[in-house]
């Protein structure tokens, strides 16, 4: 059921992300691979079909093969082992939450247990991000703020998605602690999660609570109110991660 979900999901948002990729013969390539590797079932360790073989099953030329092959090894989603093949590769082992983000921006669909495992580890970030965002912020870090605050009450108004608003507020109040790290660390985690907030704030009334939220993160970060801010971003976070513990269940 999950899966089916996330997959619709998925489906219904993914024109945004196509547009990115258009152009890009070999990011489309790398997706018809991803698919041919979950049609076939294949497993970390399995050994795909030869570069001409698999050529041939794509439609495409071997020189376009050998560059989404190459994207898909530096995933580490497969390896070319030296005169024996190429083959998948324990991909959920080794990767890096960069490799996710790209993998997700390219249309793949995380698993239940990378999603849980990325609300918590983004927990843990934005909490102590609010925390030097009190600290640090200046007024041009303030006035950044209240400006997505305002564009996220005008888009709401118009019955608009706030997602890219609102990962424009998170990503300033990283930037806000000026920690050039820490905010490159979080877009990756908000580019992971990118299609899961379309269809998160399809809802009208769940972008009506962010942008409350979103409004009282604000206030504690103007007043410097560390207890504050990382009560408001405990309860913004846990709002969203109910919503998916629901929809992901025990699975």
């Amino acid at each position: 059921m999950v899966k089916h979900y996330l997959a619709a999901s998925y489906i219904r948002h993914m024109s945004e992300t196509e547009n990115t990729l258009e152009g890009s013969s070999a990011q489309r390539l790398v997706r018809e691979i991803l698919g041919y590797l979950r049609r076939h079932n294949l497993d970390p360790g399995d050994r795909l079909p030869s570069e001409r073989v698999l050529a041939e099953k794509m439609g495409v030329g071997r020189n376009a093969l050998r560059e989404a092959l190459v994207i898909l090894s530096t995933l580490r989603v497969l390896e070319s082992r030296p005169n024996s093949g190429i083959y998948v590769r324990r991909a959920s082992d080794e990767s890096s939450i960069e490799t996710l983000a790209m993998l997700a921006d390219i249309g793949e669909i995380p698993s239940t247990v990378e999603i849980r495992e990325s609300i918590e580890v983004r927990t843990i970030l934005e909490l102590e991000s609010v925390k030097l965002a009190c600290e640090r912020r200046d007024d041009q870090d303030l006035e950044r703020l209240e400006a997505l605050v305002r564009a996220t009450d005008t888009l709401i108004s118009k019955g608009g998605n706030i997602h890219l608003l609102d990962t424009e507020f998170h990503l300033a109040l990283a930037m806000a602690s000026h920690n050039s790290v820490l905010v490159r660390t979080l877009n990756s985690f908000y580019l992971f999660s990118a299609a899961r907030r379309r269809a998160l704030f399809d809802d009208l009334k769940r972008g009506k609570v962010s942008a409350r939220e979103h409004r009282n993160l604000l206030a504690a970060v103007r007043e410097r109110d560390v207890e504050q801010a990382r009560a408001a971003i405990g309860k913004h976070i846990s709002r969203g991660r109910d919503y998916w513990t629901q929809v992901l269940g025990d699975e």
